[in-house]
């Protein structure tokens, strides 16, 4: 049997041990993960760039827009306050102060010896914010106060019509209840000298003023 002797087994066994030397392979596997990263890392800036350039598309698409959103929250401010004002309104109608039943209550009041001669009713807003009167709150809102004022002519002073009068209104079912008193109206002033009518000189009379000053009423906002 021939015996075989191989010259070159110490140098390929020298390189048999530099290909499997594991710093080797370490630099080739660490090369590759670097590769990867580099790539994940281009990948990641590349849907940065994208992310970016869709923001930029949203944003001017908004701003585009804000004319018409300004125009939009303009109207619904604007529908807001006008249906405040209607509100109001309808409050106001609501709880309006009725002259008829006024009138009404004056007519039935009427007596032959006195003559109305003038019927003044002033009904006044005023606005006022909010306050406190003692333990109670008021809130903001508008205050109404409503005067009557009545002239009249009493062509029998002796027998004092204009008391008798006075008395009569204070009696009306309607001025107590919304007056809230029985001294609804209060002589205003003095009583004129009484004077001779100049028509029928044998008849005497004289002049007053009665006043009422309703409660005030507050509506509120």
């Amino acid at each position: 049997m021939p015996i075989r002797i191989n010259l070159l087994a110490e140098a390929q066994a020298a390189e048999e041990m530099r290909r499997n030397d594991p710093v080797k392979r370490g630099v080739w596997v660490g090369a590759f993960l670097v590769a990867l990263v580099g790539i994940w890392a281009l990948n990641v800036q590349f849907q940065i760039g994208q992310a970016r350039g869709r923001s930029a598309n949203i944003d001017g698409s908004l701003k585009s827009k804000d004319p018409q959103y300004a125009a939009v929250t303009n109207r619904q401010n604007q529908i807001i306050e006008i249906n405040q004002k209607l509100a109001q309104l309808d409050r106001l109608a609501t709880n309006r102060f009725l002259w008829g039943p006024v009138l009404n209550a004056l007519q039935k009041a009427a007596m032959n010896d006195v003559s109305v001669t003038d019927f003044r009713g002033d009904q006044a807003y005023v606005r006022e914010e909010a306050h406190d009167v003692g333990r109670a709150h008021y809130p903001p809102g508008v205050t109404e106060h409503i005067t009557v004022s009545i002239e009249a002519r009493d062509n029998n002073p002796n027998e004092q019509g204009y008391n008798k009068f006075k008395e009569a209104l204070n009696q009306s079912d309607y001025f107590i209840k919304n007056v809230g008193r029985k001294d609804s109206f209060v002589i205003d002033g003095v009583l004129s000298p009484i004077t001779a009518d100049p028509n029928d000189p044998s008849r005497q009379f004289l002049t007053f003023t009665l006043a009422s000053h309703f409660p005030e009423a507050h509506h509120g906002e």
